[in-house]
């Protein structure tokens, strides 16, 4: 959509959600969209940037990231809105990034205890697909609330990837120094991948390697280039970050190397304390 043309336009606040820097917002579409803000604080300064430059490259390689727009936020609706009057917060008019609210979903976190099989996820090839992704971006923050799980009327999931704030060395603060330092394999043990290997195999994640490899670097360069100016990323940070990903997806194979070992040895002493445990008995 067109930014400045206003083709869809904020109508009414519905609910600030979790974490008070994001906001449920219904738009002139008659869709509700969660609206997450550029530069609301000094230290998630790169958010919507991360937002929006991940989810241009989820949908160059067809993953299930919510639909999302750049949508211009009026100052009239800001000042009419008290819920926006935030003194710990800056919610200024101009560009955001706003992502479609997904309906009758719940998060992998709520189904803890029962976790879905593969069945019941329709579309579980892109579980792989989601972790190998997330190894190329740098994402440290794909927890089980991270993952959203959409109910299909006919039974079973659909899931979507959603919440990329915190990507690329640095996360929300991430810099032409964080971008260029040696990157350590020291990504956080997550539950989320725990779960999607347990149900996959590690031919699953291997596949989609040269997928992203194969992306061309252009591509990669107008996305970056992209970037809405008024979120102020400079030119050189803008060169960093294309070549933080030029260099890491050619990594990825190596990277994915030691991702696939490390869940699988987890996964592998999990069961043999299982094993031990049920012999305790």
């Amino acid at each position: 959509m067109e930014v400045m043309g206003q083709s869809k336009y904020p109508v009414k606040f519905v609910q600030t959600l979790r974490g008070g820097t994001a906001h449920l917002i219904l738009f002139s579409d008659g869709k509700k969209y969660v609206v997450k803000w550029n530069g609301t604080e000094i230290k998630r300064a790169k958010e919507a940037v991360n937002e929006y430059v991940v989810g241009k490259l989820a949908m160059l390689l067809s993953l299930p990231v919510v639909p999302f727009d750049l949508v211009y936020i009026p100052d009239e609706f800001i000042k009419k809105t008290p819920e926006l009057q935030s003194q710990k917060y800056k919610f200024s008019s101009g560009c955001q990034y706003a992502c479609l609210f997904i309906e009758n979903s719940i998060v992998l976190a709520e189904v803890f205890k029962a976790l879905p099989s593969k069945t019941e996820v329709k579309n579980h090839d892109m579980l792989a697909a989601m972790a190998v992704f997330d190894q190329w971006v740098n994402n440290s923050d794909r927890t089980m609330s991270n993952l959203l799980l959409e109910r299909l009327s006919e039974g079973g999931y659909y899931i979507h990837m959603i919440d990329h704030g915190k990507c690329f060395p640095g996360g929300y603060k991430w810099s032409e120094k964080t971008l260029s330092q040696k990157l350590k394999y020291d990504m956080k043990y997550r539950e989320t991948y725990r779960w999607a290997f347990s149900i996959l195999n590690e031919e699953d994640f291997t596949s989609f390697i040269e997928k992203i490899i194969s992306i061309p670097n252009k591509l990669i360069y107008e996305v970056i280039q992209s970037i809405p100016e008024e979120w102020e990323v400079s030119k050189e940070e803008r060169g960093s970050l294309y070549h933080f990903l030029v260099e890491h997806k050619n990594r990825l194979p190596n990277v994915i190397e030691n991702f696939i070992g490390e869940y699988n040895n987890n996964i592998s002493n999990k069961k043999e304390k299982e094993k031990k445990r049920k012999r305790k008995k």
